[in-house]
């Protein structure tokens, strides 16, 4: 087999199996509607007009109370703090997954530089699989209170879970307030996850906010892998909350680096791939 077919084979089960583990985000905006006649459409009566009240007879009761103005949110008070920061992200995160009707959209984009493998035929390779496989474009999902085959908590990451991010494998975290909401910005502390043959180390504080791919996955497609490594070296989240505590618009940005040792038939593999993963989410309730 020759150096150049070897070289394809190994970036398309790189790619692939990184490329299995994420999910593929208009911003519409919150609105408040806020009526300032407290008597709806409908003048009151002028005084004038009315007969006067008989003294034995109490006066008659209105057929309805006049409307009450709908009162403006109160903006909420960015919190201060790594500690206070993390605790606003995961509480309005997991407070938009209990959300019974909201329209999720989500776009993903990957950029790749081979490691390891140099470039040339590797590169072409990289291209076709990134095309087959991420699929370009986005997805949007319609959730309803009367259905329940997809939820929010199934399209939010961590998907299918709680987000517990912890303050203590958080880099960076600041809140900034926007529009009667806020604005978070954290950043990871850099992980890997791994396996050896037998056991796989999971990147405990990316898990606990994202869904990201098991190294073991890179076992697939006929390879029998050694060792394998995902390194996040500085993952960025941006999350904004509204007014209610909504999250309107949620960024991860994660560099990673993917590698391998291991063997396809009688090919000897050791080679890494680096690449940064955005993915985009706009929700509209």
């Amino acid at each position: 087999m020759s150096k150049n077919i070897k070289t394809t084979a190994l970036v398309l089960v790189l790619l692939l199996a990184f490329l299995c583990g994420f999910g593929l985000g208009k911003n519409r905006g919150f609105h408040l509607n806020i009526n300032n006649n407290p008597y709806g459409t409908t003048a009151p009566a002028d005084k004038t007009d009315a007969a006067p009240a008989d003294a034995t007879t109490a006066p008659a009761e209105p057929d309805s109370a006049p409307a009450e103005p709908d009162k403006p949110q109160k903006p909420l008070k960015a919190p201060k703090g790594a500690e206070a920061v993390v605790a606003a992200f995961n509480k309005a995160v997991n407070r938009s997954k209990r959300a019974e009707t909201v329209t999720i959209e989500k776009a993903a984009t990957l950029e790749l530089q081979p490691g390891a493998v140099k470039p040339g035929l590797a590169k072409g390779a990289a291209q076709a699989a990134l095309k087959n496989s991420l699929r370009p474009g986005t997805e949007t999902f319609s959730i309803r209170a009367d259905k329940d085959a997809v939820t929010a908590k199934d399209v939010l990451d961590p998907q299918g879970k709680a987000a517990k991010l912890d303050p203590e494998k958080v880099l960076a975290a600041k809140a900034k307030a926007k529009d009667g909401g806020y604005v978070i910005v954290i950043k990871l502390k850099e992980e890997t996850a791994s396996f050896d043959g037998e056991k796989t180390k999971g990147a405990k504080a990316h898990s606990a906010c994202l869904t990201l791919p098991d190294p073991a996955a890179l076992r697939a497609f006929g390879v029998k892998v050694k060792a394998a490594k995902l390194q996040y070296p500085a993952t960025v989240i941006r999350a904004e909350v509204n007014s209610s505590g909504m999250v309107t618009k949620l960024q991860y940005k994660v560099p990673f680096s993917a590698g391998l040792m291991g063997k396809y038939f009688l090919l000897h593999l050791d080679a890494a791939v680096d690449g940064t993963y955005v993915q985009d989410v706009t929700l509209t309730y």
